[in-house]
């Protein structure tokens, strides 16, 4: 952007207070948008087709201690909102079930017995629900379990990866956006949480004690077999340790994990079926993380964390026979964790088996300093939904103004590296950006805390040109906040704060 001679001599001008005195200015001019224009929705889609399966696996076959990946595609006229995976072995006398809404869900092969499964969608408008090939496991597809020729079992292992992280850490928000994009892809075999520092208790005592973190982002791979720290980790560095990490001489250790949740007495039970292939006895520490699946709390940039740490079900220590399994069943009430006020559909579980012999390895090893800790590799993985196709909370973020960085009439100009203030001179533009698995009703734009537009149509944005008739002289906060709300009545917000002054 080409500036004015006299704009420029009015950002050095600027730029030199703030370096040296750390008041950050705001101008507003103009007249406000009162959101009276032509930004509402002329019109909505009635949704009165029920959708469809346009594809599915089918019949397929696997061996003992594999995964089987179900794909399916399905469509309609609005959009699918729920798709469940319903699988059962020959004498279970219930359906398991999980979602599949991102077309992909894994099963583990842990018996000898075949394996049927059905998968049902619905819509938002309830035009459901339509199953393939029955809606009720009337009808059914089988995964067949094929011998294995040497009568080995093979066993497949899943990678966990455990993110350290605290809200203010703006180079966090690249690791966190690099981990959660590869989980999504569906092309790496791993679960991942968010340890927070800074808002739960268990996940800083993890931290602190058991992997000795002084510096973030830190991210831990199976339990610290691999450790990746600071925020220039790039993509490819993570696939590597991914890919190592999956092909790593582990114990043949499997884990399954099943949840029922009873509405009327909000009793959560667990129930985990560990297998292992091992000649000896192997022991080991179980750790069943329940994880918000988007938080309730935000990264630096405004956006939300996912697979947020709140509570451990149960931490404690087990042994499998050689050649042995063994199944447990562990029940807590949803009121007693920790973290309050939880909802089941926005949970999911995250069941890990760590070994009981440790290495030693360093929490930031690129540091001249060490942060040495007692490494227990993660043997075994496994995750589940606690209410599988159940409606989660939007989640919305601030696109503009951006973090740390000042704007001149609207436009980020400057970066800044140390300082931590967002800086904005001119007309205030909010953008938001904003998701839902069901669709987005509206967002809200807040200036601290008065509500100043409703927008019901993306892109969702706001203009503020002036800020009132007494404008400050002295330095003061401003915060902007946006609040989305799906169509089911379920909120996510985000709040941005800056430093204002008029001079």
């Amino acid at each position: 952007m080409k500036l004015s001679l006299p704009l420029k001599i009015a950002i050095i001008i600027v730029v030199a207070i703030l370096l040296t005195s750390s008041v950050y200015v705001i101008f507003f001019t103009g007249e406000e948008n009162n959101g009276d224009g032509d930004n509402g929705n002329n019109g909505e889609d009635v949704d009165n087709e029920p959708p469809t399966i346009d594809t599915i696996t089918g019949d397929t076959a696997g061996k003992k201690g594999e995964k089987i990946t179900i794909s399916a595609t399905f469509s309609d006229n609005i959009n699918v909102t729920t798709a469940i995976l319903y699988y059962s072995t020959a004498s279970a006398d219930e359906w398991s079930s999980t979602s599949i809404l991102s077309g992909r869900a894994d099963i583990s092969l842990i018996s000898e017995e075949s394996v049927y499964y059905y998968i049902t969608v619905d819509d938002a408008a309830g035009n459901g629900p339509v199953g393939d090939p029955s809606t009720d496991g009337s009808a059914y597809y089988t995964i067949t379990i094929l011998e294995d020729e040497d009568d080995q079992e093979e066993f497949v292992h899943t990678v966990f990866i455990e993110e350290a992280s605290y809200t203010s850490c703006a180079p966090c928000t690249k690791i966190a956006s690099i981990i959660d994009d590869l989980y999504k892809s569906g092309e790496y075999n791993f679960y991942y949480i968010s340890l927070i520092e800074d808002k739960s208790d268990k996940a800083k005592k993890r931290l602190d004690e058991e992997y000795n973190v002084y510096g973030y982002p830190v991210v831990f791979i199976d339990g610290g077999y691999k450790v990746l720290s600071g925020g220039g980790i790039e993509k490819s560095e993570f696939v590597n340790a991914i890919r190592a990490a999956e092909s790593r001489d582990a114990p043949e250790i499997n884990i399954n994990i099943t949840v029922k949740y009873n509405e009327n007495t909000s009793e959560l039970s667990t129930t985990i079926y560990a297998v292992s292939n091992e000649t000896e006895k192997y022991t080991g520490r179980l750790r069943i993380y329940l994880t918000e699946i988007i938080s309730r709390w935000n990264q630096a940039n405004t956006k939300p964390y996912h697979y947020a740490f709140l509570d451990y079900i149960i931490n404690e220590e087990i042994s499998i026979a050689g050649k042995g399994d063994i199944t447990v069943t562990y029940k807590r009430n949803i009121t007693e964790f920790a973290v309050p006020d939880l909802a089941p559909e926005e949970l999911m579980i995250v069941a890990v088996i760590f070994s009981s012999e440790s290495v030693k390895a360093d929490s930031y090893p690129s540091s001249d300093k060490h942060g040495e800790f007692d490494a227990y590799f993660a043997d075994a993985t496994s995750a589940t939904l606690i209410v599988p196709g159940g409606n989660l909370p939007p989640s919305v973020s601030i696109s503009l103004p951006e973090t740390s960085t000042l704007h001149i009439f609207g436009r980020p100009i400057w970066k800044f590296i140390l300082l931590k203030k967002t800086i904005l001179i001119g007309k205030m533009i909010i953008k938001a950006n904003a998701s839902d698995d069901s669709g987005i009703e509206k967002v809200e734009f807040y200036l601290d805390g008065d509500l100043k537009y409703t927008d019901e149509e993306a892109p969702y944005e706001y203009e503020i040109k002036k800020a009132g008739l007494l404008r400050p002289i002295l330095p003061r906060k401003h915060t902007i906040t946006v609040k989305a709300y799906d169509t089911e009545g379920k909120t996510d917000d985000a709040s941005l704060e800056v430093r204002t002054r008029f001079f």
